[in-house]
């Protein structure tokens, strides 16, 4: 008998599509799972004190209803709350819960990941059990807390969609917030370099940038699959990221994606390497052009690749 898991997740409006994935995979892989969510203070209202709260009584509940159990649940909490300092949390509620570190340097300010906290969570944090979602993140926690248990595992993605009508344009799209890390001469230079009728980026604070018409905005979930579904390919234009959660989607919906070599992309992509680019502008045309080209069957072997590997990689944790 499998193991039942428990996936905790308290960002249940943000993380909402993430704890789909992760529970269909681990659905298909034959592990019984359970879901405890509920949303972020900006999505689901009240203070931060609140909500910090409200995932402390659920890690203790967990705890209380595994004593009673004829065999403790596996929890995976979805994202730190409170970030390293998630560690110290889990130590004292529940020892054996497997936290999961998206960005162990955050591209955004946030709390729980300075010098202090990583402090802490060497010194009280006992072994935490950390799983990470790429090799840039687990070269990244090493360091921070060398103790620690560290599984590396793909992120999970959903069973592909692939009935791809390909828009009759050609549509080079970038999607999600602007962060620091995003490469603007790169994207301008892209953009004098290709030959596609229409280059969007659509995001919130995103700056003007020339050669690319940008729609400075939160774009709602329902949104955002419609534009990655008429997108003719969905390029990820960042300096450093750890996973890219538009790429999973993009690859679910049958929408080719493109980003750098030295990223997160090579497993993602590992059956069509010449969809990752390096730091020149050329190049990045070039991998455009090609996931352009691709047809319906490769898509579907891109996508169907992508999603064994994640059902087989999370069916042996």
């Amino acid at each position: 008998m499998k193991t039942r898991t428990v996936v905790l997740n308290p960002l249940g409006a943000a993380l909402l599509h993430y704890r789909r994935e992760l529970v269909s995979v681990l659905e298909a892989s034959g592990q019984p799972t359970e879901v405890l969510e509920f949303p972020e203070p900006s999505a689901g209202g009240g203070s931060r004190s609140k909500w910090v709260l409200r995932y402390v009584q659920a890690l203790w509940d967990l705890r209380r209803r595994g004593r009673s159990a004829t065999s403790f649940p596996r929890v995976v909490v979805t994202w730190p709350v409170l970030g390293y300092l998630d560690l110290l949390i889990i130590t004292a509620c529940l020892p054996g819960a497997w936290l999961t570190v998206h960005d162990p340097v955050p591209l955004v300010r946030s709390l729980g990941y300075g010098r202090l906290s990583r402090f802490l969570a060497r010194r009280l944090g006992g072994r935490a059990k950390i799983i990470v979602l790429s090799e840039a993140a687990a070269a990244e926690v090493s360091r921070a807390l060398p103790a620690a248990t560290l599984t590396r595992l793909p992120h999970p993605i959903l069973e592909p969609e692939v009935r791809r009508s390909r828009p009759s344009e050609t549509v080079v799209r970038v999607l999600g917030q602007y962060k620091a890390d995003r490469d603007l001469e790169l994207l301008k230079a892209i953009a004098e370099e290709g030959s596609a009728t229409h280059y969007a980026i659509t995001g919130r604070g995103w700056p003007a940038l020339e050669g690319w018409s940008v729609d400075d905005r939160f774009v709602p979930e329902s949104e955002l699959y419609d534009l990655i579904r008429s997108a003719s390919v969905v390029l990820i234009p960042y300096r450093r990221f750890f996973q890219s959660g538009i790429a999973v989607r993009c690859l679910e919906l049958g929408t080719p994606v493109v980003g750098p070599k030295n990223s997160s992309l090579r497993d993602l992509l590992a059956t069509h390497e010449y969809l990752l680019a390096d730091g020149r502008a050329e190049d990045w045309a070039r991998a455009a052009t090609a996931a352009i080209a691709l047809s319906a069957e490769e898509l579907r072997e891109l996508s169907g690749s992508a999603r064994a590997r994640s059902e087989r990689l999370w069916g042996q944790f």
